[in-house]
């Protein structure tokens, strides 16, 4: 049964924990999260096994990405550009998307990158359809206004 639920949501949980830290650090992400989600007491009783799964990469990736971010951060800062190496994210619009929350971040990731409707969204992170319309909002508020005082929108 672990095995199978895992091949079923694999892909999908590594691309959202790639949109919450990254694409170095998903994988870990995703495997520290099968681990700790299987390994709970609560897991057999669990109904909504890709629901649960998906809170447990929240959960996990915010123990992550801060320092991940940074580090990323600064070695942008310190590097030498080079034009035969793929362009890497803004830095100002990498601080922007670290400014927002954890829950913010995993709705943008979740609504722009996987598509998922609202009320999708809701049961993965297990809030309601309402929450998600907000946290959206605020995000993209957020975002707008920090990006557009660095001239990026």
């Amino acid at each position: 049964m672990n095995e199978e639920t895992y091949r079923k949501h694999a892909d999908d949980l590594v691309r959202f924990a790639t949109g919450v830290v990254g694409p170095f650090d998903a994988q870990d992400v995703v495997a520290d999260a099968w681990l700790k989600a299987t390994g709970s007491p609560s897991w057999p009783s669990v109904r909504d096994h890709k629901a649960y799964l998906y809170r447990t990469v929240l959960n996990t990736a915010r123990s992550s990405y801060r320092g991940t971010l940074r580090r990323r951060i600064r070695e942008q800062k310190a590097s030498v550009p080079d034009t035969q190496q793929p362009v890497e994210p803004d830095v100002d619009v990498l601080q922007a998307l670290d400014s927002l929350s954890e829950r913010q971040r995993a709705v943008v990731v979740l609504a722009y990158w996987e598509s998922m409707t609202t009320s999708e969204i809701g049961d993965a992170l297990g809030i309601s359809p309402g929450s998600v319309k907000r946290h959206l909002a605020r995000a993209k508020n957020h975002l707008k206004k920090l990006l557009a005082k660095e001239n990026l929108v």
